[in-house]
């Protein structure tokens, strides 16, 4: 699955035999992806026998270890309960004003149109690369940022993906409910270079994940928050120079991803709070010596 709608409909991070801890379903870690055992069905003299099935003490039974990205939908359901679905774009000025409803709205749609026309011609070559990456792996940004190997900051990770999850779903609520063309239907000329996704556009899913990622790991490590932000900025604007948002798209992710951040870490969502404050407290300590260390 990929970020196509927004991160994605999942922001997706692998996928296939050997995926990563991004995969939604496929969440098998890629040291131990596919491996090839044939058994012996008939054993002729002096062959070896097939590898013994004896159950191993219980003592010795291992509780499977929990894939990150899936563990992050744990939290949704709390999330579910708050009235995210009441959160009102019309008390942010010009979110709205692209409506056929509202005076001006084809001026309005135009003067966007021509902003991303420029966009197209000065900026869309350059970021081209990092858009397409951008387009299914922008998670692996936030990752970078922070430095978050595997099994480094679990709770920090695990905080990451939640933020990610939690933003596909009212995302997908609004899109449907506004059910916006995409800047490619209304201008052909634009010619993204990825899809446009089968989807309406706003809001833009990429920024509002974005988004809240960063205003959730902003109060895990203060310290990157400016950092955290450029990025977040940094992935909406791309979606403007790929032609499949408007800028109205991405400032209604924000503001969307801004509303959903005060309904998580607030008592509403006792759980992603507590969550967050863990994330918190296990991201200022010192990073674990490894028994091994690789120079």
């Amino acid at each position: 699955m990929g970020m196509g709608m927004g991160m994605g409909m999942g922001m997706g991070m692998g996928a296939g035999i050997s995926a990563g801890s991004g995969s939604a379903f496929n969440a098998v870690p890629p040291e131990l992806a596919y491996r090839e055992v044939t058994l012996q069905f008939i054993l002729g003299p002096n062959q070896s026998k097939d590898f013994p099935v004896v159950p191993l003490p219980s003592g010795h039974w291992k509780k499977s270890s929990w894939d990150l990205y899936m563990k992050s939908l744990v939290y949704v359901p709390e999330f579910m309960k708050t009235d995210w679905a009441q959160i009102d774009f019309s008390t942010e000025p010009d979110l709205l004003s692209w409506q056929e409803d509202k005076p001006d709205f084809e001026k309005f749609v135009g003067n966007e149109i021509h902003d991303l026309a420029e966009l197209m011609r000065i900026d869309r070559e350059r970021y081209l690369a990092e858009i397409i990456f951008q387009h299914d792996n922008a998670p692996s940004y936030w990752q970078g940022l922070l430095g978050l190997t595997r099994g480094k900051k679990p709770l920090v990770e695990l905080v990451l993906h939640t933020a990610k999850r939690i933003g596909e779903i009212p995302t997908t609520y609004f899109k449907a409910s506004f059910d916006r063309p995409r800047p490619s239907s209304v201008c052909p000329g634009l010619m993204p270079p990825i899809g446009p996704p089968s989807h309406p556009a706003f809001p833009s899913g990429h920024s509002t994940q974005s988004w809240l990622m960063t205003f959730t790991l902003s109060v895990v490590a203060p310290e990157f928050k400016d950092q955290l932000e450029w990025l977040a900025g940094r992935v909406a604007l791309n979606r403007e120079r790929a032609g499949v948002h408007y800028a109205s798209d991405s400032r209604a992710g924000k503001f969307l991803a801004r509303e959903c951040f005060a309904r998580m870490y607030s008592d509403e969502c006792r759980e992603i709070k507590k969550l967050i404050e863990n994330a918190t407290e296990q991201w200022r300590q010192p990073d674990p010596v490894p028994d091994n260390p690789v120079y």
